[in-house]
């Protein structure tokens, strides 16, 4: 008994170091599939990445199926697999038999089951494990076998696949930070061609593609910067916000939809007009090898920043003026606070006292309801936010 369970412990052990090893290369998920045909004779493997309200199939990994089979399933036969409707219902690193998701007298009198789980043989049982999700895909591992076998390898395979979970889903985290999650289609013909700089977002504005010209945009870091887990964003807290919500809104824009507003961005370096456009991807041809695709977006966005015309002081100014009551020096002062110094530095810059400056300043509180200084810069900042304009501060 402790011979068996020492051999066991020792197949799990090789089985997770094959995992490791496709967390590395994401070209090595079919060993993944081997090894645990290896580990449970009998069986067939199937690993696949399953998005719900899916338009099309996604790449699958296997072992043991005829590649006949997993043709005729990637171009049809997936429409039709009864098992999909419980597998989509199960909770994650939950195990479920063929029978639970779907009973056997029902499936026995489908087409899937007679055109095409009936010849591929011995595969018309399986146990399976939800492992991984990713917004609306979810990565799914089958072990199918022969139904007349099957408590005995569903045993089997529930005891095996429930030690590998924490491996699995590791592997997976693994080769999404270290791999592409989409290739342009066509190559990247289109974006390195273009003379401004252009970036691919996902629509968490995870950085996925850039230009030589963007290269050189993001490493000044002025206007776009990228930070922790490849997060494009602006220096303004507010500017980012509206980017935000401008390249989300690009990735889920319908055919009946505007499409959003540019952006326009004022910074020490120049003014910029921040262009989204949105990007459908193939999802046939160019999703990522392995498991990858629970991770590529079904649309992504290729932001463009191009420069722009300076700012019309003269307009913000009135608009100030209007809104707040403010007189024309007032304005002009508080446009001097947003370049940011001082008070006696800004009182050099405009050829005045520091007690002009302060006198203008308490002025400026009483009619905008604000205590400090940062307080009307904010204000400004919103107004811009109004007219998709933002200024870009140094930090």
């Amino acid at each position: 008994m402790a011979s068996r369970e020492k051999r066991l412990s020792s197949e799990i052990a090789d089985l997770a170091a094959v995992i490791n090893t496709a967390a590395c290369d994401v070209n090595r998920w079919s060993d993944v599939a081997q090894a645990v045909q290896d580990f449970i004779p009998g069986s067939k493997i199937l690993f696949q990445v399953v998005e719900e309200e899916s338009t099309a199939v996604h790449q699958v990994v296997h072992s043991g199926f005829n590649n006949k089979t997993i043709q005729a399933y990637g171009d049809y036969y997936w429409k039709v697999n009864p098992w999909t409707k419980g597998a989509n219902e199960m909770h994650m690193s939950s195990f479920k038999s063929s029978s639970d998701l779907y009973p056997e007298k029902l499936l026995w009198q489908t087409e899937f089951f007679t055109d095409f789980v009936d010849h591929e043989r011995e595969c018309d049982a399986a146990t399976a494990l939800k492992f991984a999700a990713h917004k609306e895909r979810y990565a799914l591992l089958a072990v199918h076998h022969d139904f007349r076998h099957h408590q005995q390898m569903h045993a089997r395979g529930k005891a095996l696949l429930q030690t590998l979970v924490p491996a699995l889903r590791s592997a997976l985290e693994v080769n999404r930070l270290t791999n592409p999650t989409f290739h342009l289609s066509g190559g990247r013909g289109l974006i390195d061609q273009l003379v401004d700089p252009a970036i691919v977002l996902d629509p968490d504005c995870r950085l996925l593609a850039s230009n030589a010209p963007a290269n050189k945009l993001l490493a000044d870091a002025r206007v776009l910067r990228v930070k922790a887990r490849d997060i494009v964003e602006m220096r303004n807290v507010e500017a980012s916000a509206a980017f935000a919500r401008l390249v989300r809104d690009s990735c889920a824009i319908l055919q009946d939809r505007a499409r959003p507003n540019d952006l326009i961005v004022n910074a020490r370096s120049g003014s910029y007009t921040v262009t989204c456009v949105p990007m459908a991807i193939d999802q046939t041809n160019a999703l990522p090898a392995g498991l990858l695709s629970i991770f590529a977006p079904r649309t992504v966005a290729m932001v463009i920043v191009r420069p722009h015309a300076p700012e019309d002081r003269s307009a913000l100014i009135g608009e100030l003026r209007l809104h707040f009551g403010l007189t024309k020096a007032e304005v002009s002062l508080i446009l001097e606070f947003e370049r940011g110094g001082t008070l006696s530095e800004i009182a050099e810059r405009v050829g005045v006292s520091r007690s002009t400056i302060q006198t203008h300043l308490k002025a400026i509180f009483a009619k905008t309801g604000t205590t400090r200084q940062r307080d009307v810069v904010t204000l400004v900042t919103r107004h811009r936010a109004l007219r998709k304009q933002f200024f870009l501060e140094d930090s």
